[in-house]
């Protein structure tokens, strides 16, 4: 099953290619193959294990690079933290001064984003999908990615601190796709569909 990543994926894809020596280092970075990647580059479309593999070995959300859309690169807001934090150290001005006149080479390298789980995107994406079929509710493949993007993340800030997150994850997981299927159970709005009697 593919999912379905907007006309704007490749232009994307090329944006991340941009920054690298090579589509082949890249490609095998990602651990993909050459003909497979070359496939996708030229207008193909990836399968779900390409589309993570490539936001992973880029540093990028899954979702940006599919759709477009939420943040290109995962939880910016700990880098920024850090860099405020640095600039709270130095003396006033020199924070600004010194990152404006040091050397690319020289400065600090953004964090690395948190590692993706595949295996867990994959589940939270197969459950969704269950999930509508077993209650006769239709979803096209692009927005189960999207909800399947936003659910892995619900499920990891949900076991953020759980000491053993597997079976933690497992159990947020579960908790997520029932509240999916009461939801989908339930009727739109009551005052929709009843009808006043005389």
């Amino acid at each position: 099953m593919k999912p379905e990543c907007d006309a704007g994926f490749h232009a994307r894809l090329n944006l991340i290619l941009a920054d690298e020596k090579s589509s082949t280092a890249f490609a095998r970075r990602a651990g993909l193959s050459q003909s497979g990647f070359r496939r996708i580059e030229k207008g193909g479309e990836p399968g779900l294990q390409s589309l993570l593999s490539i936001a992973q070995a880029a540093g990028v959300s899954i979702e940006w690079l599919a759709t477009g859309e939420g943040p290109m690169r995962r939880d910016p807001a700990p880098a920024q933290g850090q860099a405020q934090e640095r600039a709270q150290d130095q003396p006033r001005g020199q924070a600004a001064t010194d990152a404006a006149t040091a050397p690319p080479e020289s400065r600090p390298a953004p964090p690395a984003p948190p590692a993706l789980d595949g295996r867990l995107l994959g589940m939270c994406f197969e459950g969704i999908k269950r999930t509508y079929k077993e209650a006769n509710a239709r979803i096209d493949d692009r927005s189960a990615g999207i909800m399947a993007a936003r659910l892995y993340e619900d499920v990891l800030a949900a076991t953020a601190d759980d000491p053993d997150p597997e079976p933690a994850r497992r159990a947020a997981l579960r908790m997520g796709l029932q509240h999916l299927r009461r939801d989908l159970q339930t009727p739109a709005s009551p005052a929709a569909s009843s009808k006043h009697s005389a």
